[in-house]
Formats: structure tokens, C-alpha cells, sequence
């Protein structure tokens, strides 16, 4: 499963090689205001916040610490995800998590989970948020900037490989 984060976070990577940093930093109309750096930014930040609970055993996305500057500058969002790629190499992945959210009962009463288990989960956010950025590129007419698998669940991309087979 770690290739398909890496597969991820080098896509992101390679987008903000190729963007200057108005495209990056651009209010997009068609996603309420919101920027690609933005939508960058808060999908890495789930993985930071999931690497930061390892220790403690204990993960709450709705806590997670918001570093702006990933946004707005290409070079830092891009040593973001290089250091979350080298991250999640030395991540253990069966281990129990408790997991905690500030919309559910779950606040006082943590769901138990596991680190492969939220890291399907920020998978999945991420490749969700990519679709938004694609959006984006559409709107700013750049959308070749991407491959056809950026935005698509893995699932999806399985499905129509088998319908392209038969």
C-alpha cells in the first residue's frame, strides 16, 4: 500500500514543479474561493497529523496543526511532501491507534483504529482533494499539467482497466 502514497505525494510534487506560483496561489471560482496550495496543503496536513499521533498512540484530524505557509509557497509544500514520503517509508502500519474527533461522541469516547487503516484514509482524502485541484487546472485551462489518474480513486482506475481488457 506505501507505493500508492508515494505514487500520491510524488504527483503533488511534480504539480507544484510545474505550476508558477499565481496558478498555485489562484482563487478558484469554481471551488468557492479556495486555491490548489490550499487544497495541497490540507491534504498533507492529515498525514502530518496522523505521523505526529504515532507516538501518543492518539490522532484527531479536526486538532491538526494548519502550516499556511504550504499554500503559498511551492518549495516549502514541496519539502512537505518529501519529508511525509520518507516519513511513511519508516511507518509502522499494524499498529492501534485511538482516534479521536470533535464532531462525534468520539470526543470522550476514541474509535479504536490503526495506522494502515488512517492511512487508507488520508489515501483517499488526498486523491478526494486532488479531484478538486483538477477542477482547478481545468479552470485555468492547465488541467495537461496532470496525468488522467490524478483525482481517480485507485478502485476506479482497477474498474475501467478491466472494462478496457474486455
Amino acid at each position: 500500500m506505501k507505493h500508492l502514497h508515494k505514487t500520491l505525494l510524488e504527483d503533488l510534487m511534480d504539480l507544484c514543479e510545474k505550476l508558477d506560483d499565481q496558478q498555485y496561489c489562484y482563487n478558484s471560482k469554481l471551488l468557492n474561493g479556495a486555491s490548489i496550495g490550499q487544497h495541497l496543503r490540507h491534504s498533507a496536513e492529515f498525514y502530518l497529523c496522523l505521523f505526529q499521533g504515532i507516538p501518543t498512540q492518539t490522532v484527531n484530524y479536526d486538532e491538526r496543526k494548519r502550516d499556511l505557509l504550504i499554500e503559498t509557497d511551492r518549495k516549502h509544500a514541496i519539502k512537505t511532501l518529501s519529508d511525509l514520503s520518507d516519513q511513511l517509508k519508516q511507518t509502522p502500519l499494524s499498529f492501534a491507534l485511538q482516534l479521536f474527533s470533535n464532531e462525534t461522541e468520539a470526543k470522550e469516547k476514541p474509535f479504536v483504529t490503526s495506522v494502515d487503516r488512517e492511512l487508507l484514509y488520508c489515501l483517499d482524502h488526498a486523491i478526494h482533494h486532488q479531484a478538486l485541484i483538477k477542477i482547478g487546472l481545468k479552470e485555468l485551462q492547465i488541467a495537461g499539467l496532470v496525468g488522467d489518474h490524478f483525482g481517480v480513486a485507485y478502485s476506479t482506475l482497477r474498474h475501467r482497466a478491466s472494462l478496457d481488457a474486455n
